[in-house]
């Protein structure tokens, strides 16, 4: 089974999805399908979407909330077994959960490729 269909599964026992509510995206008059279409082009569903939004830091950038999910904020959540695969998610809202309104998600590259020193490979 491959993780987007684990993350999927694990966020459905998650006690703490009520608190995202339903997401929706935002449609600009210019690109009607914006979020629907990055999503699709970086492999990002919406589980991953409900996971940072609910265990991402949170910062503010331009007026816009902007959720990032790293090594920290995934080591004491349900979900730090996929912090390879969750590691450097961004997503951009105009208003946070509840009800998020959702301009965009991509993968923040500097975030993708930093790995937390605590971490030991032997």
């Amino acid at each position: 089974m491959d993780s987007n269909k684990k993350i999927a599964q694990l966020l459905e026992q998650d006690a703490n999805k009520s608190r995202v509510g339903i997401l929706m995206a935002v449609h600009r008059r210019k690109d009607i399908n914006h979020l629907e279409r990055r999503q699709q082009q970086r492999a990002i569903s919406n589980a991953m979407i409900k996971v940072a939004l609910m265990y991402g830091e949170k910062s503010f950038s331009r007026g816009a909330m902007v959720f990032t999910l790293n090594d920290r904020s995934l080591e004491k959540s349900p979900y730090a077994k996929f912090v390879d695969v969750l590691r450097g998610l961004r997503v951009v809202c105009l208003a946070g959960p509840p009800n998020p309104k959702i301009l965009t998600a991509y993968w923040h590259h500097q975030t993708k490729r930093r790995v937390s020193k605590s971490r030991s490979y032997n």
